[in-house]
């Protein structure tokens, strides 16, 4: 059962496990998304966009990422929405659903949206925003994933439907992490993970990802 957004325990059994092109080295059992993270995308070259496009090929890689803008860490913002572009186009390209990383660009990432209409799934990983940065994102049907911090309030407003967990880079499990947030939700860690578990299928389901 895959109930982790977003992880990056290179050895998870129960998550999408993101990872660069460099460091693609799949592993039996497991399945991955692959991006150029906007911290590092100061000197990225064409020849990147390249290997990241061959790589999405394998029936192992599930979903494209992460991407996005980060504001406060990475390339000029120009150029990081260039990169960001091309992997959206990836994303449409192959059928397989985009990981978004974004800090202080939800106006931006958002503005892209409504322009490009995308038809696969987008998901916001480790959204700690507040609930109205939440319906922000879940108005226009994008995914929002929580991780180990989350504002409260916003986690109880984001609809079932659209609702995931990650660990990322915690040392915590997802289920631990379920813990923390059904309590945010009143409801049980066991339903919290079935629900990310169940929208995590929904996700590949809709693209040509599978599990």
């Amino acid at each position: 059962m895959i109930a982790d957004a977003h992880t990056h325990n290179q050895f998870s059994c129960e998550g999408i496990i993101s990872t660069s092109p460099e460091r693609f080295n799949p592993l039996p059992g497991k399945v991955y998304s692959v991006g150029l993270h906007p911290w590092l995308t100061a000197g990225i070259a064409d020849h990147s966009i390249e290997q990241l496009r061959r790589i999405l090929k394998f029936p192992e890689v599930v979903a494209v990422g992460e991407t996005g803008i980060d504001k406060m860490k990475g390339a000029p913002i120009e150029i990081q929405e260039k990169i960001f572009l091309q992997h959206i186009e990836l994303s449409e390209e192959t059928k397989k659903p985009l990981i978004i990383h974004e800090v202080k660009a939800a106006g931006q990432i958002l503005a892209i949206h409504r322009q490009i209409k995308p038809k696969m799934p987008w998901i916001r990983h480790g959204f700690r925003g507040n609930a109205q940065t939440a319906r922000m994102y879940y108005s226009k049907g994008i995914y929002l994933s929580i991780g180990e911090k989350f504002n409260p309030e916003a986690v109880k407003s984001i609809p079932e439907s659209l609702l995931l967990l990650e660990t990322d880079e915690s040392p915590l499990t997802i289920t631990e992490i379920a813990r923390k947030a059904a309590t945010a939700r009143q409801t049980t860690t066991e339903a919290l993970l079935a629900l990310s578990a169940s929208n995590i299928s929904t996700i590949l389901k809709l693209s040509d990802s599978t599990i």
